[in-house]
């Protein structure tokens, strides 16, 4: 069988590409090959972590059940309630037709509340008993306090002698 000259020149064609291909894969491959380097560690490997390992599994099939869930808990919403009042009346009393004069106790002090008084140290409605008390009202039956942090009003109830 012969083939026509053409057909030969292509053939020819055809094995030169194919051997210059392979010449150059393999010329690069010399080229780039690794050499061997010895280098000692800076530090061990730490030990792969459990939850590393745990956390690419998948679980395709987990357990299922009929019983329904359990309601979730109710979240408390109502506001603050402030302390009880840490105070009690310790005495009171009226001079020559003036507004009341009340002495509270508590938190380890006593305090002098009146409306219009000359007495040292007292506390006159707008000035604070303490840190977190300030005296709102004071009339003859009741003694209004409120407690600042929350801006909650209590009222202390006097005796009316």
């Amino acid at each position: 069988m012969t083939l026509p000259f053409y057909l030969r020149g292509l053939l020819l064609l055809t094995l030169i590409g194919c051997g210059w291909l392979l010449w150059q894969d393999t010329s690069d491959d010399l080229d780039s090959a690794p050499t061997a380097v010895v280098a000692r560690p800076t530090e061990p490997a730490a030990p792969p972590s459990p939850v590393a390992a745990t956390a690419s599994v998948v679980d395709l099939f987990p357990a299922q059940t009929w019983t329904p869930a359990p309601p979730p808990t109710p979240v408390d919403t109502s506001p603050p309630k402030p302390p009880p009042l840490p105070f009690t009346v310790s005495a009171q009393w009226r001079f020559e037709n003036q507004s009341k004069i009340v002495v509270l106790h508590g938190n380890g002090n006593q305090y002098t509340l009146c409306n219009r008084c000359s007495i040292p140290g007292r506390i006159v409605p707008g000035k604070m008993l303490d840190a977190h008390y300030r005296l709102d009202k004071l009339t003859d039956t009741t003694v209004v306090l409120t407690y600042m942090p929350l801006k909650h009003a209590s009222t202390l109830r006097l005796d009316t002698h």
